[in-house]
């Protein structure tokens, strides 16, 4: 089959394990976006306590205060939405970026570099064109809570005592472009997404695809899924620690009414170490590897089955 076959199964192979799961673990997302986004938000105006604590007393409230289901409605349709996007490019199109960046080289002669070039390549990109829904699910997690029916304002949730700014994920894309505009609103933070994508795709692509071949070369394990599990843990640790700090700085980059903070991302950095030092950089670790960690290796084994039933080499 053509190159341009190859890619689009390897792309649909990915889109479809990357929506699985982030509709799986759209909850932890939650919680790890106003862990890091709090901090930003008590130094406003309306300054107000830490709803959240830590890691396990936000995931408790929330779940209290909004009800189990809404986990699943605050900010899913722009997670999910993102993920297919975003993650489909980053890993559908890393085995043939990788080709071509190793000059076609056999597996033993590619190296560690490359595989993290290939991954940044890609996971950049990816972020890059899912930037919009990106922007939908940090504002949609942020603000969501319970509404009272007659008042019509959150109940619960950093947005309580607010009126809801958007009915839903595809509003929010239309409202955010409309008024705020398509760079300035639905592509803002475009440079910290990248980066953090960057990070992540780069790291946890190439120590997946580092710790699969050396475990092989070994003779320690098989191709198979008992491989593609220990090596998806692997990468999903390196991955975490990676891009935290890049997404700590995203989230709070594209956050409503970041502007009156953050001029920019390196705004954001400088502002988080100020006040937080590196420490501030690792917030929302836990979450972040709550959800990565599982995500990682059932998304992997889901990919790798995807890839084989499509007809695509393993990863």
């Amino acid at each position: 089959m053509s190159t341009a076959s190859d890619l689009a199964r390897s792309i649909a192979a990915g889109s479809i394990a990357a929506g699985t799961t982030a509709s799986i673990f759209n909850p932890l997302e939650v919680v790890k976006t106003r862990i890091q986004l709090q901090d930003a938000a008590a130094t406003s105006a309306t300054s107000k306590p830490p709803l959240y604590t830590g890691f396990i007393q936000a995931l408790r409230r929330i779940a209290v205060e909004d009800g189990l289901l809404r986990f699943w409605s605050h900010g899913w349709t722009g997670f999910v939405m993102r993920d297919i996007s975003y993650s489909g490019i980053r890993m559908g199109a890393y085995p043939l970026v990788r080709k071509t960046f190793s000059g076609n080289a056999e597996e033993a002669d590619i190296g560690l570099l490359t595989k993290i070039a290939s991954g940044c390549f890609t996971g950049a990109f990816g972020s890059a064109i899912a930037n919009p829904w990106d922007v939908v699910r940090v504002r949609m997690q942020n603000e969501g809570g319970v509404v009272d029916k007659k008042s019509g304002l959150y109940t619960t949730g950093p947005a309580a005592g607010r009126a809801p700014a958007h009915k839903s994920g595809f509003h929010a894309l239309r409202d955010i472009g409309i008024n705020e505009g398509v760079v300035d609103g639905l592509w803002r933070g475009t440079t910290a997404t990248m980066a953090r994508a960057a990070l992540l795709s780069g790291s946890q692509l190439a120590a997946y695809d580092h710790t699969k071949f050396h475990l092989k070369q070994a003779g320690v394990m098989v191709e198979g899924t008992q491989l593609h599990i220990t090596a998806a843990i692997v990468s999903g640790i390196v991955a975490t620690t990676c891009c935290n700090p890049a997404d700590v700085v995203k989230s709070r980059l594209m956050k409503e009414g970041s502007r009156e903070l953050f001029a920019n991302p390196w705004a954001v950095v400088k502002w988080t170490f100020q006040r937080e030092g590196f420490r501030g950089f690792m917030r929302g670790w836990l979450p972040a590897y709550a959800r990565a960690g599982p995500t990682f290796f059932i998304q992997m084994p889901i990919l790798e089955a995807l890839r084989q039933a499509l007809g695509c080499e393993n990863l």
